[in-house]
């Protein structure tokens, strides 16, 4: 297992590329201990400080296998479309439509001649390679050139493939013309003789589904009429209770002033009219409602029998309609065989037209589909790249699935890094990650976190650890295979701040204090205040400014 993280000792990082300005000033300075101060110009900066965990890696790139997914081997079959024999037969036969579509990984099946060709007497030769290992490459750059003559066999093959199918499809058009006039002359004939048995029928129904109509139309006007006495009789009801209900309240205003009534013969006297005028009313309502009732019976009386008379003519109707029906049938049904034939014999001439049809789209896209590989007798480039691997040589052929070309894969290019199990948990899964190269020590690149390992177990020192993989991204065009750096997942970060290095503060107690030079150029102290620290830089959060100068002492022996 690689070493395990260790706690990165970090730079600004927003300020890789600052170009920390040093100058190296000598004092000599004679001091009781027979040593010299030197100091060094350091400058204030202003970016970004971050801590992490950190380890060493190696660059590992993708790569990428261009291969020639063309199937040459089934440009030439046996079996052809166009042969000596008669249009008639030619067309009834099913012939064999290649799927040549526009995917290039697809397998494709050409029907050219039945000359003898193999498909073993097809294929590519290269006749010369224009690429080599380590060199680097555009999408449409030229990789290989083929000889003119391999080209020329099979783009022939396909372009006389495209003539006969084409003369194949003009002719049988003009050979359907003939056929369908005569499939739909026949068809209006028949047609023509059903037209009429469907008149007879429907005018003999007509007769019946009058009388099936006069009889619904009696059972609802006898409904709606009942419906109405029913609504008259409720009226009737609704005013008999309100009369009742007056009469009982005259009657039990007569009673209770009966015993004053001749020292109220007024009061009597109106209570006795309406008791009067009310039992009346209640009188005459019942009869009127007792009426009511027997005309409503009378209604329903007539509705079962209306209904029963629109049963009859239902069933009447629904004989009459399959005795009908069945004369309909014998004189319709050349009409319908008509139709039926009709439809079997234009499908059958649409399948053979569409057949012929597809065999020329096919064989045009065939032809298309071979430009699109082969362009100007030259294999191009699909990627951007640097060459790794060149499979094919002069004189070598070409076939369906030969490899061309492997390249390293910019889009893959990974580090990976064991992180032990408290390291891992530590780090942010979906945050950046900074990583520097031992040959651009001045440039941080960022990555992302692209796979985790399952926890693996390290039997030497009994811990869990996981491998992460990180793919670098943005430019990674000066990147190469075995590239060393390090990789750091950042577990702290301040951002804009101003910092120094930590060679350059000196600490009393409590207190931090940096050196500078005056206006005379004399050494002062001058106090600050420090904030966060990555270990090599610290954040300085008052006293200073970006772009001030301090001094870093170190003293030397004498020489």
């Amino acid at each position: 297992m690689k070493n395990k993280g260790k706690i990165l000792i970090g730079v600004g990082a927003g300020a890789v590329t600052v170009g920390i300005i040093v100058v190296f000033v000598c004092l000599a300075v004679r001091q009781n201990s027979g040593k010299d101060v030197v100091y060094r110009e350091t400058t204030v900066e202003y970016g970004n400080l971050t801590v992490g965990i950190s380890d060493d890696s190696s660059v590992e790139i993708g790569t990428l296998e261009q291969t020639f997914d063309l199937d040459i081997r089934a440009l030439v079959d046996s079996d052809s479309a166009s042969d000596s024999q008669s249009m008639g037969n030619a067309f009834s036969a099913a012939g064999a439509i290649g799927a040549a579509g526009g995917n290039r990984g697809g397998m494709m099946s050409f029907d050219l001649f039945g000359s003898g060709y193999t498909s073993q007497d097809q294929s590519l030769e290269v006749a010369s390679v224009n690429i080599a290992v380590g060199q680097e490459i555009k999408e449409g750059d030229v990789l290989y050139e083929l000889t003119q003559e391999s080209v020329d066999e099979i783009r022939d093959a396909l372009s006389e493939d495209i003539n006969d199918t084409k003369a194949d499809y003009d002719a049988l058009q003009v050979e359907q013309k003939a056929s369908r006039t005569q499939a739909q002359q026949k068809y209006d004939t028949y047609v023509t003789n059903g037209k009429f048995a469907q008149l007879v029928y429907e005018n003999a129904l007509q007769e019946y589904q009058e009388k099936l109509d006069d009889a619904i139309t009696q059972v609802n006007d006898k409904q709606d009429e009942y419906n109405e006495k029913l609504l008259k009789i409720s009226e009737e009801m609704q005013e008999l209770a309100d009369a009742q209900a007056n009469l009982k309240e005259a009657q039990g205003a007569v009673s209770e002033n009966y015993a004053g009534r001749y020292e109220n013969a007024y009061y009597y006297t109106v209570y006795l009219n309406t008791r009067d005028m009310a039992q009346s009313l209640t009188e005459q309502f019942e009869e009127e409602l007792e009426s009511l009732n027997e005309e409503a019976q009378q209604l329903a009386l007539e509705i079962q029998e209306a209904v029963r008379t629109m049963n009859q003519a239902q069933l009447d109707y629904e004989k009459a309609q399959l005795e009908l029906k069945q004369t309909y049938d014998i004189d319709a049904y050349y009409a319908n065989v008509a139709l039926e034939w009709y439809s079997i014999q234009t499908a059958s001439l649409d399948n053979e037209l569409s057949q012929a049809k597809e065999r020329y789209d096919s064989s045009v896209e065939k032809l298309d589909e071979f430009d699109s590989y082969v362009q100007n007798n030259c294999v191009l480039s699909e990627y951007d790249g640097v060459i790794t691997d060149v499979t094919l040589s002069e004189g070598d052929t070409i076939s369906g699935g030969s490899a061309l070309v492997v390249l390293y894969d910019k889009t893959a290019v990974t580090m990976d890094v064991a992180l032990s199990e408290d390291d891992y948990n530590a780090i942010d899964k979906d945050g950046t990650v900074h990583i520097t190269y031992t040959a651009y020590p001045d440039l941080v690149y960022s990555g992302k976190i692209s796979e985790v390992s399952d926890a693996e177990y390290d039997s030497s020192s009994g811990s869990v650890y996981y491998t992460v993989t990180v793919t670098v991204q943005g430019d990674v065009s000066g990147l190469y295979e075995g590239m060393t750096g390090s990789v750091t997942f950042v577990t702290n970060e301040t951002k804009e701040v101003c910092y120094v290095s930590n060679r350059a503060i000196s600490r009393e107690g409590t207190h931090s204090y940096v050196k500078m030079r005056d206006a005379n150029g004399k050494v002062i102290t001058k106090e600050v205040t420090t904030g966060f620290s990555d270990g090599v830089n610290v954040e300085i959060a008052e006293g200073l400014s970006k772009g001030d100068v301090v001094l870093i002492e170190s003293k030397v022996g004498e020489s």
